[in-house]
C-alpha cells in the first residue's frame, strides 16, 4: 500500500480514472482556560497525504486546517 506502483494500480482500476488523495486526521489536547485550568478541547486538523514532509513539517504553509474541536469538560468526565 505505501509504494508509488500500488496507488498508480488503484487509480487505473476506476471506471473514470479518478485521482486518490489520502486524508491526515489529527487532534492533540489543549488547555482553553490559564486560570481554572479544567477547560480541555481537542483541536481536530485536516490535511492530505501527499503533501512532502519538507513542506508539511512548515507551519507557515498552513498544510493543515482546522476542522472544528471536541470539547470535554473534567467535572463530567466525558466528552
Amino acid at each position: 500500500m505505501w509504494t508509488a506502483q500500488w496507488w498508480w494500480d488503484l487509480q487505473a482500476c476506476g471506471i473514470h480514472k479518478v485521482t486518490i488523495a489520502p486524508v491526515i486526521l489529527a487532534s492533540d489536547k489543549t488547555q482553553l482556560s490559564r486560570f481554572s485550568g479544567d477547560k480541555e478541547a481537542w483541536p481536530v486538523y485536516i490535511s492530505i497525504g501527499n503533501i512532502s514532509k519538507s513542506v508539511h513539517h512548515q507551519t507557515s504553509k498552513h498544510v493543515m486546517i482546522l476542522l472544528g474541536y471536541c470539547q470535554r469538560n473534567p467535572s463530567r468526565g466525558h466528552f
